[in-house]
């Protein structure tokens, strides 16, 4: 008996599929009650042609003289299944549109079909009981009132009860064969509760549905924020990096317009720039660090703008004071990078250059490990390139004096395993 209330407590409160939440219940009724009421305006046009030929077939059987003793039952029965339905057809398609207001009359005309299809469907057994011993128009009402309607469990179960009430009672009082009757209780009983069954089954998977929807209808919401906000995202990102490109190509202009001013210099910074990328890559560097080797190698002099002309192209030795603001520049060129967003990454080398291995660089005299690698590295392209380019007290000189100068100042200007990586480079590109 526990086990029996266990199972009915469950079908009657709980959800075999999950909950419709407080806030989805009103819509999910709404969307059931119209479901209901096409499904039961179909039917009744359905209901409506059946009743018609089975008038005719009663006409019929009449004129023929077929009729048996409660045939003329039967014959009333199928007059309400005409009345009935057409009253029901016309009163509702007149009074009953798509506004939401109608919600109640539609499922007043859904409860009413119902209630009348599983009255009329017995009532007709009962007769045909009499008539022929049978009760096959009970079983079709009562399975197609399960399948037609997804009734909550409690509405079908009402239906099922008034409609198996009124059967037991009826077949007891027109069957007086007790072996058949008893057989008619028992299939009775196993046809309502097999179609009340059915119909919790058909209404929970309506509810599983109407979840599942809902699933689907949050998970595309929240993906469409998603890629409102990638979108978003992406723009900004755009304008970042076109005010990136902005930047970066006003800098690099500039540092162009530095070297148009000495044609000694010229194309200094590209050579530079390609020197190092060389060496990057045979030092296997990563991409990042590649990148900014060469951002950094264009950039490397940028702090000459400040510098006067007259320092930058004299031809003769520099004085003393001279040669201090010459040697300012490369902390110059960090403080005009340093406002730059792509330039973050370089200031470092770009101000650390011109350090030496040994510690007697400038402009902060850093010693061995503790110059960036990167500007150890750029120092030996700027080397390179200011040993193999002509200046107007010297021609340019070779590559062989570039090794020279390399492996001379190794340990001292240079760092000695980058210079030997330079020198293995140089051999391997032949």
């Amino acid at each position: 008996m526990s086990l029996t209330k266990a199972l009915l407590s469950f079908l009657l409160t709980k959800n075999m599929y999950g909950r419709i939440p407080d806030s989805n219940k009103n819509e999910f009724n709404i969307e059931l009650i119209n479901l209901n009421f096409d499904r039961s305006r179909k039917t009744n046009l359905v209901l409506l042609g059946v009743s018609l030929i089975l008038l005719l077939i009663d006409v019929l059987n009449k004129q023929k003289g077929l009729w048996m003793p409660g045939s003329k039952y039967l014959f009333y029965t199928h007059i309400l299944m005409i009345l009935v339905p057409l009253i029901l057809l016309l009163f509702f398609s007149i009074n009953i549109g798509d506004n939401p207001k109608h919600t109640q009359k539609k499922l007043f005309f859904v409860m009413l079909f119902a209630y009348f299809l599983s009255l009329d469907s017995t009532l007709t057994s009962i007769i045909d009981q009499h008539i022929h011993g049978q009760i096959t128009v009970y079983i079709i009402g009562a399975y197609l009132i399960a399948v037609m309607n997804n009734f909550k469990p409690l509405t079908s179960l009402g239906i099922f009860l008034i409609n198996y009430s009124i059967f037991v009672i009826g077949i007891t009082f027109v069957q007086e064969n007790p072996v058949v009757l008893r057989g008619h209780y028992v299939n009775g009983t196993l046809i309502a509760v097999v179609a009340w069954f059915l119909s919790v089954i058909l209404y929970y998977a309506k509810v599983r549905d109407f979840l599942s929807k809902k699933t689907i209808e949050y998970q595309k919401g929240e993906l469409e924020k998603a890629n409102q906000q990638l979108t978003a995202t992406n723009c900004k990102l755009q304008e970042s990096l076109s005010a990136l490109d902005e930047s970066q190509n006003i800098i690099f202009t500039l540092a162009l317009a530095l070297e148009s001013k000495d044609p000694y210099s010229h194309g200094h910074s590209d050579r530079v720039a390609d020197y190092a990328l060389e060496l990057a890559r045979s030092l296997n560097l990563s991409e990042v660090d590649q990148v900014n080797i060469y951002r950094a190698a264009i950039l490397h002099d940028i702090g000459k703008i400040g510098i006067p002309d007259a320092i930058l192209n004299k031809p003769s030795a520099l004085t003393s004071e001279e040669w201090s603001i010459m040697k300012s520049h490369p902390e110059r060129g960090g403080n005009i990078c340093s406002k730059l967003n792509f330039a973050r990454e370089i200031l470092p080398i770009i101000r650390h250059h011109h350090e030496r291995y040994d510690g007697k660089g400038y402009p902060d005299g850093l010693c061995g490990e503790k110059i960036p690698f990167l500007a150890r590295l750029v120092s030996i392209a700027d080397t390179v390139d200011a040993i193999t380019s002509s200046r107007p007290y010297r021609s340019a000189g070779t590559f062989e004096q570039v090794l020279e100068e390399l492996q001379k100042y190794a340990g001292t200007q240079f760092d000695p395993v980058l210079v030997e990586a330079f020198i293995a480079f140089y051999h391997a590109k032949g």
